[in-house]
């Protein structure tokens, strides 16, 4: 294995391996914008050039690899290569580079989206000059509206390509194109084809200055200002792991600040998701912006559902289930629920000996974007929930079945609804649930719960692979955790649990679930917070 000298320091280096992903194991940051592990290496954008020794000219990091030398040509007696990331000749040619990319640049960061997490803006602090030599007239092209849910600055674009490899190499879809030549290179979509897929909002995240923005996030925050959580995408049984960056904001008519999130990027799990997510995924807090919230408790007076308290709510609940056999009742997991929620649930129906079942997820078209160029091409499962799985493992369900298991009975309490096909409604219907749908209409008692944004727990996607999500913003109106409501549930039913967070359920879930024995809850919680890895069940 060839031995090689960056900057002082030793770092054996793969055959394959280039000096940019060597000098990234012992530290040494290099700078780069045409860069990305998930795309081909172009070597264009020319910020990451290092001073190889014995090379003619600097050579670009991300490129470039290092060949065993014979014992005789070998540099210092023992180098196949000796590199310099940081000298004066190189910092001179990442001045000039900036130089240029900063020509017709219209440095509108005041206003801005990508203000805060720019490379260009960081880049320039970190190696430009401190002045421009520019005093021509700047070209400033107009913004481009390339599809549904993104605009194009030409004026910052750099010409990194990044977004045009994603979409000939990734999604396969190519719209995005290079246009015209040097001076006037552009990128833009190709004739009467918008760019419009859903994997199209990547490219956002991959441009590493403030070209391409989303529209969904224009001018919405301060990227300074976000605050940002380790989640996963509850949209389909693939679990992608994701970022939630929430802020806190002034609401119309409230003195209080209220939190919002107001994105979701895509984590990086090559076991997962790699570095993608699809549009469904990122934009899945919009879709649900268009449904009525469930806020507050809610009990049907007359043939209406009335606001009440949660006290009022909990006493008419175990009136109901009081009232019949246990054999009449029975409690219905969701796929939607954390594997904590399910658990509980599991554990309340074999202490009363209720019926016991889960509910089916919602089915859509799987879709995989499969390219020539990607050997591991990204697929958004037909499964449309991310806990089937793990709700079936943790309840010892082969699967749903639903209409036999709620045959007969008298009261139903169902975790979530997502529009379920009940084919009779049963005397008592009693819904934790988020959002009103045709199952809500027909409850007889609303009990609001708190989104996946609002709370912590675990999924099992499709793999058996455990991820653990994390509360990003406090449940909006007096929405509970499913936990919570469940434990508040069983004490009124004689059942004295104590659970002082997720965490603690989790612990007891991995000690009476065979199937979930091994994972490593040192690791899903470390204190209750953040993700560090997954375990696979």
């Amino acid at each position: 294995m060839p031995l090689v000298k960056i900057d002082s320091q030793e770092v054996e280096i793969g055959k394959n391996e280039t000096v940019f992903n060597a000098a990234k194991r012992v530290g040494i940051d290099i700078p780069f914008y045409c860069y990305h592990p998930g795309l081909k290496i172009v070597a264009s954008c020319r910020m990451c050039l290092v001073d190889m020794v014995g090379a003619p000219k600097l050579v670009p990091a991300c490129s470039t690899t290092v060949p065993e030398l014979p014992e005789a040509k070998k540099i210092e007696g023992k180098f196949d290569a000796v590199i310099f990331t940081d000298n004066e000749k190189v910092k001179t040619a990442r001045r000039a580079v900036l130089e240029f990319l900063l020509l017709n640049h219209p440095i509108d960061c005041p206003i801005c989206d990508k203000a805060g997490e720019c490379k260009l803006q960081d880049y320039s602090f970190e190696h430009g000059n401190d002045a421009s030599r520019f005093t021509e007239i700047k070209r400033i092209p107009e913004k481009k509206d390339l599809g549904p849910s993104i605009f194009l600055y030409t004026s910052r674009c750099i010409m990194c390509s990044r977004c045009v490899r994603f979409t000939e190499e990734i999604s396969g879809t190519e719209e995005l194109k290079v246009t015209y030549r040097g001076w006037h290179a552009e990128i833009d979509v190709a004739p009467e084809k918008p760019l419009n897929n859903k994997m199209m909002g990547n490219v956002v995240d991959l441009c590493p200055v403030g070209c391409l923005i989303d529209k969904h996030e224009r001018f919405e925050g301060r990227v300074w200002n976000f605050v940002h959580t380790d989640s996963v995408c509850p949209g389909c049984s693939k679990g992608c792991n994701t970022t939630l960056d929430t802020m806190k904001h002034q609401k119309l008519n409230l003195e209080e600040l209220v939190d919002q999130v107001y994105r979701i990027r895509p984590r990086e799990n090559m076991s997962v998701n790699q570095w993608w997510i699809c549009d469904d995924g990122r934009y899945h807090l919009e879709a649900d912006k268009k449904k009525t919230r469930i806020m507050v408790p809610h009990v049907k007076q007359g043939s209406k559902l009335a606001e009440v308290s949660w006290v009022e709510a909990m006493s008419v609940t175990l009136q109901k289930i009081k009232a019949v056999s246990t054999k009449e009742v029975a409690l219905i997991g969701s796929p939607y629920a954390s594997n904590e929620e399910n658990y509980l649930l599991g554990k309340l129906a074999r202490l009363l000996g209720t019926g016991l079942d889960v509910s089916k997820p919602i089915y859509g078209d799987t879709q995989t974007f499969k390219t020539d160029k990607n050997p591991h091409p990204f697929t958004i499962e037909s499964e449309k929930a991310p806990n089937y799985r793990g709700a079936k493992t943790i309840l010892n369900l082969n699967d749903s079945q639903l209409d036999k298991t709620l045959a007969d009975k008298k009261v139903v309490v169902l975790l979530g609804s997502h529009n379920i096909e009940l084919k009779s409604k049963p005397e008592t219907l009693i819904v934790i649930g988020s959002f009103e749908d045709t199952v809500t209409a027909q409850a007889d008692v609303l009990l609001p719960a708190a989104l996946f944004t609002e709370t912590s727990g675990t999924y099992t996607n499709k793999d058996g692979v455990v991820q653990k999500f994390n509360r990003a913003i406090n449940a909006l109106g007096e929405s509970k955790a499913i936990w919570q409501i469940l434990v508040e549930l069983a004490a009124g039913l004689g059942q004295s649990w104590y659970y002082e967070n997720v965490g603690d359920i989790a612990k007891e879930m991995t000690e009476n679930v065979s199937a979930y024995k091994t994972l490593e809850l040192d690791k899903l919680y470390p204190q209750f917070s953040t993700l560090n890895e997954q375990m696979v069940v």
